[in-house]
């Protein structure tokens, strides 16, 4: 048969017998047949454009079977992108049942995926995941090459999202796949848009033919199950958004009178409260109306409801439906609606996803809604999904969808819902951080290759098409003063190379790498000015100094501090561990106060009035604690390669607090426990139990008095209580009964051994994980000497794990303090110092040494160039480094490894410990020495690469001194051995 002037093709004779059951109908749809041979019959990519609900997912079926029937693809993985965490799911689940029979596991892969499900990431064929978590994934390039290489396709839902600021995500790992060097196909789908032709450019037809476009495939709403009718209704805004949506209640009746036909109708509100007063407001408007005029009809049957403003509303065929109503309720309206005795549903935007509630009219009342980052216009894909509710194929020939939104936005939603909106690129935006990321991978080794990596992106697409469109939103005079295209780009692609190099981000030098910083600043995805105030972050800093300098971060000047928020966080301030001294009125202010607010327990004012403001403060308090804690995840990695001890004290301290929403030592840590809430950690610590150790060490019969609960919630609470890890440590000065330092020509250093391990009686394992632990020691003038992180499968409590290291001493009285805890949890934490005893007499005649790190570092190149140029100078920072610390390694333009984080497939925080873990134990051989003055009257540095060689990998030096030289000459180098990690 023929429809709409395509074959429809049968699936159960197109495809081979393993294939049908994927395709459960007799017939594929116009759009499907259409797609079929240039799906299932070729390996071009292709990418395919039509309206909501003509069976585009069919579509990605088809490449999947394609995979799966071609010979010598059995070892193969899939990737699947939508930009919503709830698309990902609905599409895992579905497609987890859907291909069972073709042995293809499918993963979810989300930030809302446990370690658990991420570990079967290895044994999946399909990986469904979000543009961002892929980014994170392939920006781990080393860690994961394997499981890359072995992509064959990759299929993106909802392309489209390419003109939102999100879309840069999604552009970045596309083009960093089609890069990649592995044969990947893209299928790639999309809502109308007019230049669906510049996306099949930028696809490319396939990997060997970059040059010429994807196939394309571009329906119209012909093709649409149901014709839809779109209204665009716009008012004038007045500046505050519940007093316009009350001004919407007023228009709604009429709109519903015009368009609904008495048919079901679905009203999507902005907020909760909104709902619940547009159905009231409707359901008093339906009394008011004459029998015959009714705009739908009253239930036949009673509804069934337990809410009591439910109750009222449902008689007259009105009710409300959103997250905070009763599961019960939400199943008895969703029944009801679909059963035709509800006619009118007023809803949130979550509605549009999940629940699969089909009508005749979708009302959007307003285009803002709250999202985890505040109040916000629908994106353009909300709206897709919204709209597409419109429309019942087995009941109705047409749908309606209105629009009501402020009368400044009528021309952006007519030109959304007609398909005439171009697609246009926001990767210009953050472009910076791009070409680090780009440059850390090795894609981009030169200016040259910078060029060409953008060149093969959907930017350089749209560049070529509306320049002016670009060079007006790029207002650098620099770069707008090239009228070639290419030129153009590359003045553009130098100037962000060269502030990456500015501050110490990318070698100076081609083939260009990244530094330490610049590797921290892409593993953590921190933007570039975010990282500039980072690595001004001082020396050995406090926590107070830390919280103030990342409140103030770029990451968060998104975020708007209102005159309500302003009266509740005025009165908290005195509540707080660090109040803020002087008027409170800036963004950061806010940000410092709610991650205190938070760290400390407190709970904001009951005040009436300010019941809105405490629910935004609620979703941007999560916001905050969320980017602050990747923030300072990167501020510790940045100390432990400037060999700030102080500063990853600090760091990791801060970690522990907000991965547990507590201080620590603080009483609230009892919160940590499952099923201590406010009220029963103020019992227990009235009775002097302020930590989970002290609760552990209760009888179960004063655990159940304490509290006032019966038998047999005490055993409960301590069986819980054997999984909290209680760490143990040992640490010692190696021979101490003998001669327990080491003296060469310029430095006294010690041997120091340390024992870790744990007291439980088996491995611990806490909210269902294995911790993450770390260790770190340092000296009385705040030198890092050791940093190690690993899992606690590492550890034994018969077989103690250990490390061993060498720390140069400054001075007979000097200690070395030595901190183990868990990653993130507070109350962990064991500590002890050790005292050399060295005699005085060991340090005469030593040259004086500049260690103390009081300055911070100013404009760092790398590891190797970290000091501060005010009062110390490189080479003395430099010398002190090496002399304290033989572990650190050298910065160069090879990123530190990575090794896939224990108890997870993609751990946030990078495993650090390969930065720090191989600890170098000092030997006594002294080595034959004697140092070089260069040409330019400086001193040669020991380094393998010094003038000019390669490093060790092969690969081109970043170390200045190597260049350079030193304004004085190093100390002896010193043999290494390593003392390597136990295998898990």
């Amino acid at each position: 048969p023929m429809v709409a002037g395509a074959h429809l093709v049968d699936p159960r004779a197109a495809l081979p017998d393993k294939c049908r059951a994927v395709f459960p109908y007799e017939l594929f749809n116009a759009v499907q047949s259409q797609c079929f041979s240039h799906v299932y019959g070729s390996d071009d990519n292709v990418v395919v454009s039509a309206p909501t609900g003509s069976g585009k997912t069919a579509i990605l079926e088809m490449a999947i079977c394609k995979l799966v029937t071609t010979p010598g693809g059995e070892n193969f993985k899939i990737v699947y992108q939508a930009p919503t965490k709830s698309l990902c799911s609905e599409r895992a689940k579905d497609w987890e049942k859907k291909f069972s029979h073709l042995n293809l596991r499918c993963v979810e892969l989300t930030g809302d995926t446990s370690p658990g499900q991420a570990k079967r990431v290895g044994s999946a064929s399909i990986i469904v995941t979000t543009p961002e978590k892929w980014d994170s994934i392939t920006r781990k390039w080393a860690d994961h090459r394997k499981l890359l290489e072995m992509v064959r396709l990759v299929l993106i839902d909802e392309v489209h999202i390419l003109k939102d600021v999100r879309g840069a995500t999604l552009e970045a790992v596309v083009s960093r796949m089609k890069t990649s060097g592995a044969n990947v196909r893209f299928v790639a789908l999309s809502a109308t848009v007019p230049n669906l032709n510049d996306i099949a450019t930028w696809l490319g037809r396939d990997h060997q033919n970059q040059k010429e476009p994807a196939q394309m495939l571009s329906f119209g709403e012909e093709m649409r199950p149901v014709n839809l009718k779109k209204h665009v209704y716009g008012y004038e805004f007045g500046g505050n958004d519940f007093i316009f949506d009350r001004t919407l209640d007023g228009k709604l009746n009429m709109l519903l009178s015009q368009h609904s036909e008495g048919k079901p109708i679905m009203i999507f509100c902005f907020t909760r409260k909104s709902c619940e007063k547009t159905a009231q407001n409707l359901a008093e408007w339906w009394t008011t109306i004459r029998a015959g005029e009714k705009p739908w009809p009253a239930p036949k049957e009673r509804v069934q409801v337990v809410s009591k403003e439910l109750q009222e509303m449902v008689r007259y065929g009105v009710a409300f439906h959103h997250a905070g109503l009763d599961v019960q309720d939400r199943a008895s309206i969703e029944r009801n609606y679909l059963n035709g005795e509800l006619f009118v549903i007023c809803c949130t935007s979550t509605l549009a996803v999940g629940v699969n509630l089909p009508c005749h009219t979708v009302v959007l009342k307003g285009t803002s809604a709250y999202t985890d980052e505040g109040l916000k216009e629908y994106s353009d894909l909300e709206v897709m999904q919204m709209l597409g509710r419109a429309g019942r194929p087995q009941f109705d020939r047409s749908a309606t969808a209105i629009i009501m939104t402020k009368l400044t936005n009528v021309q952006r939603y007519e030109r959304m819902i007609s398909g005439q909106e171009v697609l246009e690129s926001k990767l210009h935006l953050n472009l910076i951080e791009h070409l680090n990321s780009e440059i850390g991978l090795g894609t981009i080794r030169s200016l040259e290759t910078a060029k060409q990596w953008v060149t093969g992106t959907f930017l350089y697409v749209r560049m070529r098409q509306a320049p002016k469109h670009y060079r007006s939103e790029i207002s650098q005079t620099d770069v707008n003063s090239q009228t070639n295209l290419d030129d153009w780009i590359q003045s553009w692609c130098q100037r962000d190379i060269e502030l990456l190099q500015k501050y110490g981000l990318v070698s100076n030098d081609a083939p260009y790498g990244c530094t330490d910083y610049g590797t921290a600043m892409s593993r953590y995805m921190v933007q570039f000015e975010t990282m500039k105030q980072i690595l001004a972050i001082p020396t050995a800093p406090s926590i107070e100094q830390s919280l103030i300098s990342l409140s103030q971060a770029a990451d968060f000047r998104d975020l708007r501090f209102k005159p309500q928020e302003k009266a509740i966080l005025r009165t908290m301030n005195s509540s707080v561990l660090y109040p803020i001294k002087g008027p409170i009125g800036d963004v950061w202010h806010k940000v410092y106060l709610l991650i205190q607010i938070s760290l400390a327990g407190l709970d904001l004012p009951a005040d009436r009035d300010a019941v809105i403001a405490k629910r935004q403060i609620a979703v941007e308090k999560s916001i905050i604690l969320d980017r602050m804690n990747r923030l300072v995840r990167c501020v510790i990695e940045c100390k432990v390669f400037d060999g700030d001890g102080v500063g990853t004290r600090t760091g990791l301290e801060l970690t522990r607090a907000i991965a547990a929403k507590v201080w620590e030592a603080h009483p609230a840590q009892l919160q940590q426990v499952q099923g201590i809430g406010a009220v029963t950690m103020r019992k227990l610590a009235s009775h002097g139990i302020h930590s989970v150790v002290d609760l552990a060490t209760q009888s179960f019969v004063d655990i159940e008095r304490i509290v006032g609960r019966n038998p047999p919630y005490g055993k409960i609470m301590l069986k819980s209580l054997e999984g909290f890890p209680r760490l143990k440590m040992t640490a010692e000065i190696v021979d101490k009964n003998r001669l327990a330092y080491t003296r060469s020509a310029d430095a006294v250093s010690v041997a120091v051994r340390v024992r870790l391990s744990y007291c439980n009686t088996k491995l611990p394992e806490w909210n269902k994980k294995i911790p993450v632990v770390t260790f770190l020691a340092d000296t009385t003038d705040g030198r890092l000497a050791s940093f190690w992180r690993g899992t606690m499968r590492k550890l034994s409590e018969s077989d103690p794990f250990e490390l061993k290291f060498s720390v140069t001493m400054n001075s007979a009285d000097e200690n070395i303090t030595c901190c183990f805890s868990c990653e993130e949890i507070v109350g962990t934490q064991v500590s002890e110092i050790i005292s050399p005893e060295i005699p005085s007499s060991a340090f005469e005649g030593l040259p004086k040494q500049h260690l103390r790190l009081t300055q911070p570092p100013r404009s760092p190149r790398s590891l190797d160039a970290i000091a501060s140029e005010d009062e110390l100078a490189d080479q003395d920072m430099l010398v002190a480094l090496e002399a304290a610390n033989a572990n650190l390694p050298h910065s160069s333009n090879e990123r530190p490894r990575q090794k896939s984080q224990p108890g997870g497939f993609d751990a946030d925080f990078a495993n650090i410990e390969d930065v720090l873990n191989d600890e170098a134990e000092s030997t006594k051989d002294e080595i034959s020495y004697a140092p070089v003055q260069l040409e330019n009257g400086r001193w040669k540095c020991n380094h393998h690469c010094s003038g000019g060689a390669p490093t060790k990998n092969g690969k081109q030096c970043t170390h200045k001194c190597c260049h350079d030289g030193l304004d004085k000459p190093r100390p002896p180098p010193q043999k290494k051995k390593t003392v390597k990690d136990r295998s898990d």
